[in-house]
């Protein structure tokens, strides 16, 4: 029997919510050890490097945790550094899955190869690497659709000073100028598509759990603050953006679930990304509306929340997205139109 038969994805969103709590003023490096023991890097990587061997929607209520309580370690990418190596570099696998290794994950930009001899050496420019300064390798594209794994300080990797919108975990551009890897480290052609449709997923989640935190913010702040003799929620307009907001979040929701069903494919995952993005940025601005100039305030995480879904929409170049699925209609659409002719 699998680990995965009898276990419900939902049963690790109070483990997950309790271990980020836990990382609370931790370093990353503390973070990752505190995550590890309780499983929750490996839980889509394989039994053979340390982790729980389920399915990807078991990850989803652990990263919907991790963002609702703001947590401040690139654990998206380490779930899915640790999965893909499982198979190719397993001992580097099992280093990440126990959180003795820190990788992320360059989500913009690529390398491109060229020979030295018998050297590989990779160079170019990257751009939005979420905890680049803080951890040991980082995985990138290569041109033609496959990565390479690469140590942070390897000769010829350079990493720029953190910038972005999300300040708890802030994004790098790393340059590389021949930087030697070996072959063992280059994945396949293939490898950066599949990777990008998990992302979608789990991104998707990531703003499921910011924009949840966002509402029961809201909520509690229209149903506290009163004006005017009345609370915030007895004016009929506030109550009626608090149901959308709501119904937005349910969207949301099932857009995951529908991903992850056995109809669902990288058409569907990326259409989940697009939904969370459209909802989750939606949720956060009305929660930012409803608090004011208070939400403004660190004590009032509602723009911290706003900025990770913005950066998150960033990561997953939504824009571009949104391009290739109207191209996509576009050319589908066409012949039918011209035999209507």
């Amino acid at each position: 029997m699998s680990m995965a038969e009898g276990l419900q994805p939902d049963e690790f969103a109070a483990t997950a919510a309790r271990a980020v709590a836990a990382c609370a003023g931790l370093d990353v490096r503390a973070q990752a050890q505190n995550l590890a023991g309780d499983g929750l890097l490996g839980i889509i990587a394989d039994e053979e490097v340390g982790g729980l061997a389920l399915p990807l929607g078991f990850a989803v209520p652990v990263i919907a945790a991790a963002h609702s309580g703001l947590l401040g370690f690139p654990l998206l990418e380490t779930i899915l550094v640790g999965r893909l190596l499982q198979s190719s570099l397993t001992r580097l696998a099992a280093a990440i899955v126990s959180g003795d290794k820190l990788a992320t994950i360059a989500w913009q930009g690529e390398a491109v190869p060229e020979r030295d001899g018998g050297l590989l050496l990779l160079n170019g420019s990257l751009a939005r690497v979420p905890g680049a300064a803080s951890v040991d390798y980082i995985l990138v594209r290569m041109s033609g659709g496959g990565a390479a794994l690469i140590p942070v300080d390897a000769k010829g990797v350079v990493v720029e000073d953190a910038a972005g919108l999300d300040l708890t975990v802030p994004e790098h551009v790393v340059r590389l100028e021949k930087v030697e890897v070996p072959i063992g480290s280059i994945l396949p052609a293939g490898t950066w598509d599949l990777l990008s449709s998990d992302a979608n997923v789990l991104r998707a989640a990531a703003i499921l759990g910011s924009a949840e935190a966002c509402l029961a913010l809201a909520q509690e702040h229209a149903s506290t603050r009163r004006q005017f003799g009345h609370a915030l929620s007895y004016n009929q307009a506030i109550r009626h953006a608090l149901a959308r907001q709501k119904l937005g979040l349910e969207s949301i929701r099932h857009a995951i679930t529908r991903s992850l069903s056995r109809d669902g494919g990288p058409v569907q995952r990326d259409a989940a990304f697009l939904a969370a993005v459209t909802y989750g940025s939606s949720i956060s601005e009305g929660a930012l509306q409803i608090h004011g100039g208070m939400g403004f305030t660190w004590d009032v995480p509602v723009h911290r929340h706003l900025r990770r879904i913005r950066t998150l929409q960033a990561q997953g170049d939504a824009s571009g997205l949104i391009s290739r699925f109207g191209r996509r209609y576009v050319s589908e659409v066409a012949p039918f139109a011209e035999a209507g002719a």
